[in-house]
């Protein structure tokens, strides 16, 4: 298998393409193991402690082999580089038809670095390649930015199809996304300021080339079987109807919210169910790419009749919020009224920033008003007007955004780069620790759920290589105490699903981290492997795809090993940049403030934190001390190049 990276120099405007070889997909599958090769390359020739807003930082844009094939299992392409919010490994996942069709032109990667000397998006045509002036595009939001490109490259070779930011970006927000043609948004680790950093208001692209598959029948026959699968699966139905949004009544029960910044894990008032968002707002559902079984996504359009305050916002037209959307307005901002959930997501969306970490810094601030721990006088000083912080006071929350998204005032200024660096300039400027009332997670990412009765999901939320995270060591095995899957996963053991006990958490999050690499390197979707997490495993069901795909056949266990792989590279870059155990936490909230309410009141993580933690550092190998690999571990996942460069930079136990 081979594919093509092109490479673009904003600083020069030079525009070269490469081969990446058939023994790179040996070692690194595709996606995001692609990715993460080709930024570790480049900071073995540029410094790794740049300033990620500069113009050494690169980044990535890669799609998986799977992706495209038809194969039925959702498309997500995946943006890589040093993050400017979190200064560690940053990357994020989108779905859409960018990905799918930035591999019918004749490059499945794209690497940027340097900045370019004036606003500019860069165009590919199936092979041919040219940066265009984008003047006339800044200032514009995403929807805006998508539909004069649309307009103006028209349809031959094909629609133009889209990954851009906004203002946000424009602005280097540190918290600022990326958001394929207008609707899929990458939202973690603050990728639109690196864009922004770099000049670069959006690439375009349009194509009409085809995809070579290896064994062309086998791919058919893995396809047929797998929407088989789909066809039959019970739990398939309920997510087309409501997608991620099932999550709020299983949440709701088990009390797994975030509530007013995580002072309660239960969602008030009874309008936000999905019960009542399929009643009132639902209109059909669909694909976000054409190459999906499931159609999770759906479309709506408010026309004031839902509720007062959908009067507000009649003819707004976006697509139905995911949960954590939801998790960010009607838990951790009190919003409670679905219309003005939908005009969160909008907003959010079309302005392109992470709502996760956004929605914290407010609910932050907030809460602090809430306490009396700060008076009018300082809200005003922080917005240059008088301004409540009411929770679920859509005008407050709206100027809060603009705040940010544009850099209005202090507000704006201080909490850019997320609550956990917000809080430490803001108490540093009161001479008052408001640290407590930070939640964060690994280098300072924040996220919208409950964790703390969760062993599993709290290690996941300190040790995941781009910060706080809920995707890459899922804990689905407890917070739904999977004993079917801890006993498939450990052996017959079923003590990874027992939330009374550390044993088996931490090796719950280095297994599942292993899985989901596998699946982001594939390019395929998680919500299909999610359903079904022991019929359809990365290693062994996906694997078949990915031989068909590629013509590289490995067992399940090479497949875990490859996972392992891609998930020690991104624990090396860290590493070289400083992070050790200590860096591995969570916020004082979610260490020790108990919970109150929901299925498991009186939970902290301290409980189990440290044994949970240590567990996780024994099954991948590394130090418990420091929290660095030893030269064992890479080694045993055929990366002794990496232990020699850390060992040289004093980062190996």
């Amino acid at each position: 298998m081979e594919s093509r990276l092109l490479r673009v120099d904003l600083t020069t405007g030079k525009m070269r393409s490469e081969v990446i070889p058939h023994s790179v997909f040996e070692r690194w599958i595709g996606g995001s193991g692609i990715n993460n090769w080709i930024m570790w390359e480049h900071f073995l020739t540029h410094d790794i402690n740049c300033d990620p807003r500069g113009p050494d930082n690169i980044f990535v844009f890669g799609v998986g082999p799977l992706a495209g094939t038809g194969a039925g299992s959702g498309i997500k392409g995946r943006i890589t580089f040093k993050s400017p919010c979190y200064n560690m490994f940053g990357d994020s996942a989108g779905g859409g038809k960018f990905p799918y069709m930035l591999r019918f032109t004749a490059f499945e990667y794209i690497a940027i670095t340097g900045k370019s000397p004036k606003p500019v998006y860069l165009h590919i045509c199936n092979d041919e390649v040219s940066l265009v002036d984008a003047s006339h595009l800044w200032g514009r939001d995403t929807l805006e930015t998508h539909t004069m490109l649309r307009e103006e490259l028209g349809t031959y070779p094909s629609h133009a199809h889209t990954l851009s930011i906004s203002q946000a970006g424009e602005n280097q927000v540190g918290i600022a996304s990326v958001v394929s043609d207008a609707l899929r948004i990458h939202a973690r680790c603050g990728g639109g300021a690196v864009m922004g950093s770099k000049n670069l208001k959006a690439i375009a692209v349009q194509g009409n080339g085809g995809l070579k598959i290896q064994m062309p029948e086998e791919m058919l026959a893995w396809s047929d079987d797998f929407r088989q699968k789909i066809d039959e699966n019970e739990a398939v139905y309920g997510f087309k109807r409501r997608g991620t949004l099932g999550a709020v009544e299983m949440y709701q029960h088990i009390g797994s919210h975030f509530w007013r910044n995580n002072q309660g894990n239960m969602f008030r008032g009874g309008e936000i169910t999905s019960d009542n968002w399929v009643k009132k707002y639902h209109k059909y559902s669909e694909v976000c790419s054409s190459d999906c079984f499931i159609a999770c996504d759906a479309k709506y359009k408010i026309d004031g009749t839902e509720s007062e305050a959908a009067k507000k916002y009649i003819g707004e037209t976006f697509r139905r919020p995911e949960y954590l959307t939801t998790g960010s307005a009607a838990g951790a901002l009190d919003v409670r009224d679905w219309s003005e959930v939908a005009h969160w997501g909008k907003i959010t969306n079309d302005y392109g920033i992470d709502n996760q970490d956004l929605s914290c810094a407010i609910s932050f601030l907030m809460e602090l008003k809430q306490r009396d721990l700060i008076s009018d006088r300082d809200v005003a000083e922080l917005f240059d007007r008088e301004q409540s912080l009411r929770w679920g006071n859509m005008d407050d929350i709206e100027f809060c955004v603009e705040s940010i998204v544009f850099q209005k005032n202090l507000f704006g200024k201080i909490f850019g780069d997320g609550p956990y660096l917000g809080a430490i300039k803001y108490s540093e400027m009161k001479g008052q620790n408001f640290m407590k009332y930070a939640t964060y997670g690994k280098g300072g990412a924040s996220f919208t759920e409950e964790m703390r009765p969760f062993p599993t999901w709290m290690n996941n939320m300190a040790v995941a290589s781009r910060g706080a995270d809920h995707l890459k060591g899922i804990g689905l095995i407890e917070k739904f105490q999977r004993k079917d899957l801890s006993k498939i996963y450990f052996d017959g053991r079923t003590e990874a699903a027992d939330l009374s006990v550390p044993t088996l958490k931490g090796a719950s999050t280095a297994l599942i981290e292993n899985q989901v690499a596998l699946l982001n390197s594939y390019g395929v979707c998680l919500f299909h492997w999610m359903l079904d997490p022991a019929g359809y495993t990365p290693q062994d069901y996906y694997g078949k795809a990915y031989a068909a795909t590629t013509g590289i056949d490995r067992t399940p266990d090479e497949l875990m090993l490859d996972g392992a792989r891609i998930c020690n590279l991104e624990k090396a870059f860290n590493s070289r940049i400083g992070m050790r155990r200590e860096h591995d936490t969570v916020c004082e909230r979610w260490m020790w403030e108990p919970t109150d309410e929901g299925m498991y009141p009186g939970s902290v993580a301290a409980e189990m934190f440290n044994p949970v933690l240590d567990e996780y550092y024994e099954w991948r190998g590394w130090d418990k001390d420091s929290g660095l690999q030893t030269r064992k571990s890479l080694e045993d996942v055929g990366l002794e190049d990496v232990a020699d460069v850390l060992e040289n930079e004093g980062s190996l136990a």
